[in-house]
């Protein structure tokens, strides 16, 4: 598992400032279930200085990162943590 540079924490957190981590099971900004996907290893995940705090959210837990809706952590609801 990737790192997550520290300064990128505190995007990290749900709207009550649980934390969020690569497979959380969230409830969206629309009222759906889904699974918090990040991608490491480049500008758009949370182990880069570059990255701005917002991530996909995929009907399922290995869904790709680039198919699921965009969010942030103060868009989203923790309901279960990454299995």
């Amino acid at each position: 598992m990737s790192l997550v540079l520290p300064q990128n924490e505190k995007y990290l957190r749900d709207v009550f400032g649980a934390p969020l981590s690569d497979g959380a099971c969230v409830l969206d900004a629309e009222r759906q279930v889904g699974y918090v996907r990040l991608e490491f290893g480049n500008r758009r995940g949370p182990d880069s200085a570059y990255w701005d705090g917002w991530f996909s959210v995929t009907p399922t837990r290995n869904g790709h990162p680039l198919r699921g809706k965009v969010a942030n952590g103060r868009l989203v609801q923790l309901i279960g943590g990454a299995t």
